[in-house]
């Protein structure tokens, strides 16, 4: 227990007098922000800045072209499907349309935000080491998200009747219903579809993702 009729301070330190030159400043300043080798050298010159430049824009682009790849393949299925649509009758592009935006969103948003909680469980594995647990992680989320796109079936089962509620013509309902049908599978495949890209993202290996996107597509 320390002793309370001993002063905190000393009389050497409290007739010591403080410091309060720039120097001082400058010792903390560089014992806090001690370099390391992950830092850029300082950029003192316009070659310097052009050359760290390049470097993290070649970083950039190792990451962000294959992701926007992928998400053009991912788009390109809607645009595809309601192409060829467009060729064999104007209720048929109606139809499709109408369940890739109504339908096939509204599910589309459900399942993405649920399986957007495993990107940042999965980065937080990742990066402290616990590679066993992002698959638990991912197998956790493939039962939630399974359920959920149970939950959400009679959506597509009932989108005609739905559509006609909110004042979609009958012909174009009928249509769409009966694509609404068809298209269950695909509200399954975003239940693995998800979790699986999250996973993949999570270490960076984003060249997978596109090659995956480019042979569905």
């Amino acid at each position: 227990m320390a002793d309370l009729s001993q002063p905190l301070l000393s009389q050497r330190e409290e007739n010591k007098p403080i410091d309060h030159s720039p120097e001082s400043g400058r010792k903390d300043t560089k014992a806090l922000f001690a370099p390391d080798a992950d830092d850029i050298p300082p950029i003192n010159t316009t070659r310097d800045f052009y050359r760290e430049f390049c470097i993290e824009l070649k970083k950039l682009w190792y990451l962000a072209a294959p992701a926007v790849f992928t998400s053009v393949c991912q788009y390109s299925f809607g645009a595809i499907t309601q192409l060829f649509a467009g060729q064999v009758s104007t209720i048929a592009l109606a139809a499709v349309s109408v369940e890739n935006s109504v339908i096939a969103g509204f599910s589309f948003g459900i399942m993405l935000g649920m399986g957007s909680a495993l990107e940042t469980l999965c980065g937080q594995a990742y990066g402290a080491g616990q590679l066993d647990m992002m698959g638990v992680y991912m197998q956790r989320s493939w039962v939630i998200l399974v359920i959920s796109a149970v939950v959400l079936t009679p959506v597509y089962i009932f989108s005609a009747p739905l559509l006609k509620l909110i004042g979609q013509t009958e012909e174009i309902s009928e249509a769409a219903g009966v694509l609404s049908i068809w298209m269950i599978p695909q509200l399954y495949a975003y239940a693995l579809n998800f979790p699986i890209s999250k996973f993949l993202q999570a270490q960076s290996k984003m060249m997978a993702m596109s090659v995956i996107s480019a042979v569905a597509l």
